[in-house]
């Protein structure tokens, strides 16, 4: 095959910035909708499932999956790696952007949003899967549970960005919610995937140590960007700034942090945006914000069109799985939606219309609902029915909590 491949991908990787583009587009001026609803819908038009599986090619519009790279030996996901990146970059800027003090003060609404929102959805998740498919057994009701605490933060910061809200109580609120929620979704992946594979057995130390080493991270990085700003544009910005390259260093910096975070089970999306932190304490914030954006903006796009282009509507071809999408598609929309409202409001002291914002913005799973998924049917936890229910539930909450935020966000002020 030679290069054929990779001049192949450079194609591939154009016309899905192209089709997210176009359908952000006329998303924006001709639906009235936040651009990212668009690029999902355009990913899911040229998925493999669609579009690009009429065209017959396994890499143009396709999931680009080059063999043995460089000599080494497995697949390379170049388009995985490349939305993955995109993600990064998105929470990066998310972070930069976002009042450090606001982001401290509701600390402990951002907590208990993330608390009420993955209790009552995993409460949900686990009792409707255990009645209506009573056969997969305690690991399967557990993993699906587990699908439906997930909350994709960059789903919601995109949107949050798009409709001017990011900066607001509501908007700090979910943020605050969706890093916890996520820190504390990958320990219970953790636990419900080392039962798969131990035939129902858990390990509460791991997971106690997981959960402690992943929050002592979070929070220590953040402290050191506060504590030590002026250390951090002395020794790590100034340097670079009579070349202009201080905000790209920056970004370099963040996915540095990025990637260590893993080495702690964390999600590379939880380094990136503390890492956006530390550089919001410093007085650069303004100049790394500017530059930073349009990379965001032009990868941002392709992060979502690919997770639209993972959609197979065929996985729902069964009656049991469609009912079981229906089902679990509206228990995870009620239970993310009431079980972070209500401490939004009690807690955070916000009002309906603005507690009813960070029950939403709570509600997509997008590609954390699908990791989750694909490791439990990988495992063996759930079957295809199932896989195709939670595929699903990532997939239409994604869509729809555009178009339920907006008549909120409509009627309340951007600035508290």
């Amino acid at each position: 095959m030679g290069l054929e491949i990779y001049f192949k991908f450079i194609l591939s990787f154009a016309l899905i910035l192209l089709a997210a583009r176009l359908g952000g587009e006329v998303a924006e001026r001709y639906l009235k909708q936040p651009a990212v609803l668009g690029e999902l819908l355009a990913g899911i038009i040229i998925s493999p499932f669609a579009l690009g599986g009429l065209i017959g090619d396994p890499i143009i519009l396709n999931f680009a999956t080059i063999p043995n790279p460089f000599g080494l030996e497995g697949e390379f996901h170049v388009m995985e790696i490349i939305s993955e990146i995109a993600v990064v970059v998105l929470l990066f800027v998310a972070g930069v952007e976002t009042d450090v003090r606001s982001f401290l003060r509701y600390g402990l609404a951002g907590s208990a949003v993330a608390f009420g929102g993955l209790v009552l959805p995993f409460a949900f998740g686990f009792l409707a899967t255990m009645l209506l498919a009573p056969d997969v057994g305690m690991t399967g009701w557990l993993f699906i549970g587990a699908t439906l605490t997930a909350t994709s933060i960059g789903l919601t910061v995109r949107i949050l960005m798009d409709m001017g809200q990011l900066l607001t109580p509501e908007g700090t609120t979910i943020l605050v919610g969706a890093v916890i929620d996520d820190i504390i979704g990958i320990v219970i992946l953790s636990a419900v995937i080392f039962m798969a594979r131990t035939g129902g057995a858990i390990n509460v130390l791991q997971i106690i140590k997981v959960f402690a080493i992943g929050f002592a991270v979070w929070f220590a990085l953040l402290i050191i960007g506060v504590r030590f700003r002026k250390y951090i544009s002395k020794i790590l910005l100034n340097p670079f700034k009579r070349s202009g390259t201080m905000p790209i260093v920056a970004i370099i910096i963040g996915f540095i942090i990025a990637y260590l975070v893993t080495l702690v089970n964390l999600h590379p999306v939880v380094g990136a945006y503390v890492a956006g932190l530390m550089f919001a304490a410093t007085a650069e914030k303004g100049e790394i914000a500017e530059k930073a954006r349009p990379i965001m903006l032009f990868l941002a796009p392709f992060f979502f069109a690919y997770l639209g282009m993972q959609v197979d509507v065929r996985l729902l071809a069964t009656p049991m799985a469609a009912i079981l999408a229906v089902v679990l598609i509206v228990l995870a929309i009620v239970g993310k939606v009431v079980g972070s409202a209500i401490p939004a409001k009690f807690v955070g002291k916000l009002s309906n219309s603005r507690a009813m914002i960070v029950g939403i913005g709570m509600v997509p799973r997008g590609e954390v609902g699908l990791i989750i998924a694909g490791a439990g049917f990988l495992a063996g936890a759930i079957n295809r029915d199932l896989f195709g229910a939670a595929v699903a539930v990532s997939i239409v909450t994604t869509l729809v909590t555009p178009t339920m935020l907006k008549p909120f966000l409509k009627r309340t002020p951007a600035k508290s």
